[in-house]
């Protein structure tokens, strides 16, 4: 496919030509396809009782780009939103239809339609809506939101649709057409080349989709700095509650906004007086409770993943790699001692 602008739309017959297409032509087959592709749902017809699905899809590091076209009206239903994944979904042309709670978005090849993670939502494409579909893992996503706004970012949500003729929209398809290219070459440099090209598509989606980071970062931008303390002050008080949120499972957000400042005015401060991050400073916390449960846990009782857990440390590789690289040991031994 020839470089182009997010407003020259890309036709479905451009798309991900290198890849085989899956066909079905029954609603069951259709759905055992899209099943195992993204995850259980509802399947129906409107009109028809047949469908005639064409499917294109590729998936490299916890992105992916599909091309799907059921090729009759369906009604699609997902009783608990999509758990780990994002989808961006962009008709290429047509209309369609999602229905979240009161909440309702209709997408067209100017608006896509954002699926929630953790909500039962319905939605209805008419004929003839082939529809391009950007597939993102929910960690793929955190870990970038946390690259980007040094936040953690395990609540991160994103809103319901994504304006694509704004200009971040615009940013975002620039984007997605660039890494659907590369990914559709073959080079001796594919890997890194898909990494960069993965990494500034989701980069672009960030900024482009009403998200909760951003939204809370945002929020403070009326605040009275008047009644902001003085970054010493501030400081302080900061490494004051950092012990108990490494016991509560508390967000550096949280903590934020439990001391009543924006997040980057505290990003600035211990930046500018610890040399490092509110983050950081956390998950040092963090890591010193663990040792502090692992030391006085019953070895026959307890497990290093349970103290993993219970100290905030979801990845537990990440977590021994972090501890041994702290206090010189691993879990495992100081829990044996």
């Amino acid at each position: 496919m020839s470089p182009r602008t997010w407003a020259e739309l890309p036709r479905a017959d451009e798309l991900l030509t290198s890849r085989p297409t899956v066909r079905a032509d029954t609603i069951d087959e259709a759905h055992e396809t899209i099943s195992q592709l993204f995850c259980e749902h509802h399947l129906a017809p409107i009109e028809r009782s047949e469908v005639r699905m064409q499917l294109r899809s590729v998936h490299d590091g916890g992105v992916g780009i599909e091309l799907l076209d059921y090729g009759r009206a369906v009604k699609i239903g997902v009783s608990r939103g999509l758990e780990d994944f994002h989808l961006v979904q962009i008709p290429l042309s047509g209309r369609a239809m999602m229905n979240v709670g009161n909440a309702v978005v209709e997408s067209s090849p100017q608006v896509a339609t954002v699926p929630p993670i953790d909500r039962e939502f319905e939605m209805r494409w008419g004929n003839g809506v082939p529809t391009l579909i950007v597939y993102v893992s929910k960690d793929r996503l955190r870990e970038m939101a946390r690259a980007v706004y040094q936040v953690d970012s395990d609540r991160l949500q994103l809103g319901l649709h994504l304006q694509l003729g704004a200009p971040a929209g615009a940013d975002f398809m620039r984007a997605l057409v660039e890494h659907h290219d590369v990914l559709e070459r073959a080079t001796s440099d594919g890997a890194f080349a898909r990494k960069l090209s993965a990494d500034l598509l989701l980069v672009r989606l960030l900024n482009a989709a009403d998200n909760s980071v951003s939204r809370s970062l945002g929020a403070w931008s009326n605040a009275d700095s008047a009644a902001i303390p003085r970054g010493d002050v501030l400081v302080r008080r900061f490494e004051d509650a950092i012990e108990a949120a490494a016991v509560e499972g508390s967000s550096v957000l949280d903590i934020a906004t439990e001391l009543g400042v924006p997040l980057r005015t505290l990003q600035s401060h211990v930046r500018a007086t610890r040399g490092t991050t509110p983050t950081a400073m956390l998950r040092d916390a963090q890591l010193r409770n663990a040792r502090s449960l692992l030391s006085a846990a019953d070895p026959q009782r307890e497990t290093v993943t349970s103290v993993a857990m219970q100290s905030g440390f979801a990845h537990l590789g990440r977590f021994s790699t972090e501890y041994r690289r702290r206090f010189g040991e691993s879990p495992a031994e100081t829990l044996r001692r």
